[in-house]
C-alpha cells in the first residue's frame, strides 16, 4: 500500500455559477498554482466540486498550509494523504492519520463522486468507524465528535485527513475585473481593498502623500501594507502620487472649511486618470459612513461628484470595531496602526465643513485649472510594483 500527502481543496460561492463556473474554477487553480510557487507542490487538478493538490513526499505542511488559506475563493483545504486504496487498506490508513491525535470521541465522514468504489459512502463510514472504534478504544460521536476523520473518494483516489483548514472565502482574485484603491497607511483603506480582492477583484493602489511638508512616513508604511496585501493576489502596483502642488493651490485660494473635502476631490479626479489608464472600472475606497467629517452623507456626495468613474465603499456600514477586526485579520492592523504624516493633515482646516454642497465645492474650484492639476500629479507619480511569493 502505497500513499502520499494530498490537500483537497473546497469552494462555495464558485460552485453555484452555473454555467459560468468553470471559468472561476479555472481562476481559482491558476491563483492556487501561484500561490504554491517554490512549495514543491504539483501542480492543481480539477476534480468534480474540488481541487486535488499532489503534494512532495517531504511537504512543508504549514507553509503549504499558510499559503492556501490565503487563496479567496477557497472555502477549505483538507491536509491528508491518499492513494488508489481498497477498503481494507482505507482502514489502515484512516488509522495512521488519526493515531498520534488527542480526542476522547470521533465521527467518519465519507463522500464518494464520480467513483467506481465497490463500497457505498454509508458502508465506509461503518466499516472504517468500526475499524477505529477498536483500535482506539474512543467513543463514537455523530454528532459532536471532538475529531472527524474525513474521507474523499473521487474517480480511483481516495484521500483521507482530519485537518481541514477555513479558506479565506469569496471569488478568486481576477474573476471580477479590476479597480483602483485609494489606500493610505490607516486602518480602513486597506480593508477596504483586502474586501474587493475577495469579491474577485484585482486591486490597483494609489497612495496620496504630501512631500516635502511631510515626511515620508505614509509611503513606506503604505508600501508595506500593499506587501501584505499581495499575497492574496500576488502582483500588485502601487501609484505614489505627490498631491503638494494641489494642496498649496487650495489652501491658498480656497475657503477653509473646505479644503479637506477640495483635496479629496482632487484625489478622485487624479485616481479617475490613473484609473483609465489601469483599465480599472471603478475607484475603492475605505469610507465608513459618520466616522469623520469627511464622511457624512452630504461630503461623500460632495467627494463623488469628482469622480469620472464609479466609487465603491465597501466599509460603508461599517463600525470602526469592525473593521479594526478585519485588520487584524488580514494582517495589516500592526502596521496601519503606527503613527506617520498622511496626506490630508497638511494645511487642515480648524473647523472642517460636516454639510457641504455640490454647488460650494464647485463654485470653491472655479479659479483653479483642475485638470492641469490632476494632470501633473499623475505625471510625477512613482509606480511601485509588488510580488508574492
Amino acid at each position: 500500500m502505497r500513499t502520499r500527502p494530498y490537500a483537497m481543496v473546497h469552494y462555495h460561492e464558485i460552485g453555484l455559477k452555473g454555467r459560468n463556473r468553470s471559468t472561476f474554477e479555472n481562476i481559482l487553480v491558476r491563483n492556487l498554482s501561484t500561490a504554491l510557487t517554490g512549495t514543491g507542490a504539483n501542480k492543481p487538478r480539477k476534480l468534480p466540486g474540488r481541487v486535488l493538490i499532489e503534494l512532495p513526499e517531504e511537504a512543508d505542511d504549514a507553509q503549504i498550509a499558510e499559503r492556501l488559506t490565503h487563496v479567496f475563493g477557497v472555502a477549505n483545504i483538507g491536509m491528508g494523504v491518499g492513494g488508489r486504496l481498497d477498503l481494507d487498506a482505507l482502514c489502515d490508513v484512516a488509522w495512521d492519520v488519526v493515531r498520534e491525535r488527542e480526542f476522547a470521541t470521533f465521527a467518519v465522514r465519507a463522500r464518494k463522486a464520480h467513483s467506481t468504489f465497490p463500497s457505498s459512502a454509508r458502508e465506509i463510514n461503518e466499516k472504517v468507524g468500526a475499524f477505529l472504534l477498536e483500535r482506539s478504544g474512543k467513543r463514537v460521536n455523530l454528532s459532536e465528535p471532538e475529531l472527524t476523520c474525513r474521507i474523499e473518494i473521487v474517480g480511483d483516489l481516495v484521500v483521507v485527513y482530519a485537518d481541514r483548514l477555513r479558506g479565506a472565502g469569496g471569488l478568486p482574485v481576477g474573476s471580477s475585473g479590476k479597480v483602483l484603491a485609494l489606500t493610505s497607511s490607516g486602518i480602513d483603506s486597506p480593508v477596504a481593498a483586502a474586501r474587493m480582492m475577495r469579491r474577485g477583484s484585482r486591486v490597483v493602489f494609489a497612495h496620496f502623500h504630501s512631500q516635502p511638508f511631510t515626511d515620508g512616513s505614509s509611503v513606506r508604511q503604505t508600501a508595506e501594507i500593499v506587501e501584505l496585501l499581495t499575497r492574496y493576489q500576488y502582483a500588485s502596483t502601487m501609484y505614489v502620487i505627490p498631491l503638494a502642488p494641489a494642496q498649496q493651490l487650495i489652501a491658498a485660494s480656497c475657503p477653509e472649511s473646505l479644503r479637506t473635502l477640495l483635496y479629496r476631490r482632487m484625489m478622485m479626479r487624479i485616481a479617475t486618470e490613473i484609473a483609465h489608464r489601469e483599465s480599472a472600472g471603478a475607484l475603492v475606497t475605505g469610507d465608513s459612513l459618520g466616522q469623520v467629517a469627511s464622511q457624512t452623507l452630504e461630503n461623500l456626495a460632495v467627494v463623488e461628484d469628482a469622480a469620472g468613474v464609479p466609487v465603491l465603499r465597501p466599509l460603508v456600514g461599517r463600525d470602526k470595531e469592525e473593521i479594526i477586526d478585519e485588520a487584524i485579520a488580514i494582517g495589516t492592523f500592526e502596521v496601519s496602526s503606527a503613527p506617520c504624516q498622511e496626506a490630508c493633515v497638511l494645511f487642515e482646516p480648524r473647523r472642517p465643513a460636516t454639510k457641504a454642497s455640490i454647488e460650494q465645492a464647485r463654485t470653491a474650484e472655479a479659479g483653479l485649472d483642475l485638470d492641469a492639476l490632476a494632470r501633473d500629479a499623475v505625471e510625477a507619480s512613482e509606480v511601485k510594483t509588488f510580488r508574492f511569493p
